[in-house]
């Protein structure tokens, strides 16, 4: 089972770099592998509709590894009330083709103590769009910058336990439905 992670930040010192590595972490423990598209190393151009043969390779990489998983962990911090420009571009260059049937975790982070919840409604929304099934939980790491212990991990125990759960949830969802959520959508 193969899982794409997205996180929307390409800060050095990224929280949402952070919080998707716990979520990753734990999908590999149920026996999941994680491959996780850094926007850091991997940058695509702003998405501009033109003819997708002109778009450099990191693009059709992208939309090649989105097309390969059997599902997602997007995760985004919440700027001005909605996700990162760097997620919502990315994004724009995949279609249903990429998401249809497929399950998805959301995560979101935010520096204010509210947490991430129109970021992940947005989320949900566009993955809704494109005909994906989001898993109904989907944590935020609130005051994210000062939520994780040296280590990682979170402070909050709880919230550490939600954000394991959300990649043990995805595996388990996959795993009973995947294959029948694919097919049904293609009818």
């Amino acid at each position: 089972m193969k899982i794409l992670a997205v996180p929307g930040s390409l800060s050095e010192q990224s929280t949402t770099h952070m919080a998707v590595a716990i979520v990753a972490n734990a999908a590999e423990k149920m026996g999941a592998t994680v491959e996780i598209f850094d926007l850091r190393e991997y940058p695509l151009p702003i998405y501009d509709g033109r003819e997708e043969s002109f778009y450099p390779e990191t693009v059709h990489l992208f939309k090649q590894k989105m097309l390969e998983a059997d599902g997602f962990i997007l995760a985004s911090p919440e700027y001005h009330g909605s996700i990162s420009g760097v997620l919502k571009n990315a994004l724009d260059f995949i279609g249903a083709r990429e998401l249809e049937g497929k399950l998805v975790a959301l995560l979101g982070t935010a520096g204010g103590a509210l947490g991430a919840t129109n970021t992940l409604n947005t989320l949900n929304i566009i993955c809704r769009t494109l005909h994906a099934w989001p898993l109904p939980s989907m944590p935020s790491v609130p005051q994210s910058y000062m939520a994780f212990k040296s280590d990682g991990t979170l402070k909050d125990e709880k919230l550490q336990q939600r954000l394991e759960d959300l990649g043990a949830n995805l595996v388990k969802a996959i795993r009973l439905y995947g294959t029948e959520l694919r097919v049904n959508a293609k009818r």
